[in-house]
Parts: structure tokens; C-alpha cells; sequence
């Protein structure tokens, strides 16, 4: 399986849980993405009650899928431990980790952006209770797909320069 071209935004799922294995899984690799001067600024919140669901949907609209879905990963980073601005570089790439995981353990994932929406942010970030340092950065959601859409081909040769722009 190349997982890296299989990969595909799931908004569709069906019943069944994400195994406690996997989940670990997922979150080892989460752990394994790069961060500017390996501050690992970054932390995870996993979210498995429905009516935090009910909540999470009501703040976030773009993410009503969670409602289906058996579980989320809260990427969360830490501006008092971030290099300097790289914060949302350091959560991208745990995001980035999480959706790739998810996909090679047979999940499928979406990636409900959180970061940069101010009125979102602070929603999240008032419905858990975070620290001022803690910022919500993107909501994950995972479990199996019920979605049969094919993984979009991104491949754009004219998308490529070698050596200068032209």
C-alpha cells in the first residue's frame, strides 16, 4: 500500500471503533514529525465522547462529520515551548503524520482546519479549558470510511521548476 498517494479526506464514516493498538500507533507517529530545534511543541487530545462530539460540531461547523466518527485528535501546540513562530510548521507536520497513520492502520481521517480561524480557536480553546500558551491548531477526525471516493491524483508537472523560476 502506498499510503502516501492513498491517502484521501474521509467525511463519510462507518460504525466500528478505532482499536487502542492503532490509536497508540497513531500517535507515535504523530509524535515522530519534525519541530524547528525539536522543541515538540505540540501535544495531542483525544476525544472520544459523543456529546464532546455534539460540541466540538456546534463550535467548529466544517466538522460535522465528527458526529459519525468514533474519535478526533486535537493537535494542540505550545507557544511557550515553540522555536520562535514555527508553532503551526510543528503542528502541520503532526497533522500531516496523524492523517498518514491513520491511513496505513486502514482508517480514513480528515483534516478540519482550526488554526488561523481566530473565532474558532478561541471557541475550542474555551470548551477545553486550555492554558493561554495552548493553541488549538487542527481537529483530526478518524474511524472507518463509509466514503467510496477515489484519493484525488495531485500530480501537476507544471507545478515543478528546477534550478530558477521561469
Amino acid at each position: 500500500m502506498d499510503i502516501f498517494l492513498e491517502r484521501k479526506s474521509v467525511r463519510k464514516y462507518a460504525d466500528g471503533d478505532v482499536k487502542q493498538e492503532d490509536l497508540e500507533y497513531i500517535l507515535r507517529v504523530a509524535m515522530s514529525a519534525p519541530t524547528a530545534r525539536n522543541t515538540r511543541c505540540y501535544s495531542f487530545l483525544v476525544i472520544k465522547d459523543k456529546k464532546t462530539h455534539k460540541k466540538l460540531a456546534a463550535v467548529h461547523k466544517a466538522a460535522q462529520m465528527i458526529l459519525q466518527a468514533p474519535l478526533a485528535i486535537l493537535v494542540v501546540g505550545d507557544q511557550n515551548k515553540a522555536y520562535e513562530q514555527y508553532l503551526p510548521q510543528d503542528c502541520a507536520a503532526a497533522t500531516q503524520n496523524i492523517l498518514l497513520a491513520a491511513t496505513a492502520k486502514g482508517y480514513g481521517s480528515v483534516w478540519c482546519g482550526v488554526y488561523s480561524n481566530e473565532e474558532r480557536s478561541k471557541a475550542i480553546e474555551k470548551l477545553f479549558n486550555f492554558p493561554k500558551s495552548i493553541k488549538a491548531f487542527s481537529l483530526v477526525v478518524i474511524g472507518k470510511s463509509a466514503d467510496n471516493n477515489m484519493p484525488k491524483d495531485g500530480w501537476d508537472p507544471e507545478k515543478i521548476k528546477y534550478e530558477i523560476w521561469e
